[in-house]
């Protein structure tokens, strides 16, 4: 009998995903202890919302879309989506925190957020990817595993080659592995399925 795989809830998928963001911002600000010292917590809804805004327009909504599933202005969403984070981090004080933060700066914190989180979900997916390798004994992906470490992506052939420059596979040096290639490559996870799909190819696997 065959299973039946029920479908994937976007939503909920989305809800926990905002959350994450959410929890990575607080680690941003100075984790939890730091933030029981604020006694005004009015803009974890701000940060929520931006969250929210952040991954509809990774979604491929348009802002004016992005405003009516929120419920707010479209100004509101350009606002968020256009906070410059890095700048956000550097003026943000503490006590701005307390009294509140507006759309702006919610904007920001949720881009560092969603940043965070993406480095630590690409993080544990290296090292489960990594860990697989050692049990299978495939040497060449330990190592490339070991050195695209803290690499963001999608990823194009110059930031791969400065990265895994020197290494061989199979006697193929990794230049002619990443020549045949098609970019971007969007994960870890496609990484290796193109080079064992070359290797393949060139009658080494």
């Amino acid at each position: 009998m065959r299973e039946i795989i029920p479908p994937i809830d976007i939503d909920k998928k989305r809800d926990e995903k905002a959350l994450r963001i959410l929890m990575e911002v607080i680690d941003i600000l100075g984790g939890p202890r730091r933030i029981i010292e604020y006694r005004n917590l009015t803009w974890i809804p701000s940060i929520l919302k931006a969250s929210y805004a952040i991954l509809l327009k990774e979604a491929g909504l348009t802002h004016e879309s992005i405003a009516r599933e929120l419920g707010v202005t479209k100004s509101t969403v350009e606002k968020i989506l256009r906070a410059d984070p890095e700048e956000i981090l550097r003026k943000l004080s503490g006590d701005e925190v307390e009294r509140g933060i507006d759309d702006h700066v919610a904007g920001g914190l949720a881009k560092l957020g969603y940043k965070q989180l993406r480095e630590r979900i690409l993080s544990e997916e290296i090292d489960n990817y990594r860990l697989a390798a050692e049990t299978l004994g495939v040497e060449w992906a330990v190592v490339l595993m070991s050195r695209i470490r803290g690499l963001d992506f999608p990823v194009d052939k110059t930031e791969l080659l400065k990265r895994l420059k020197g290494i061989r596979i199979y006697d193929i040096p990794i230049e002619d592995v990443l020549e045949s290639l098609k970019y971007p490559i969007k994960s870890p996870r496609e990484l290796l399925k193109e080079i064992s799909k070359t290797l393949k190819e060139k009658g080494r696997v």
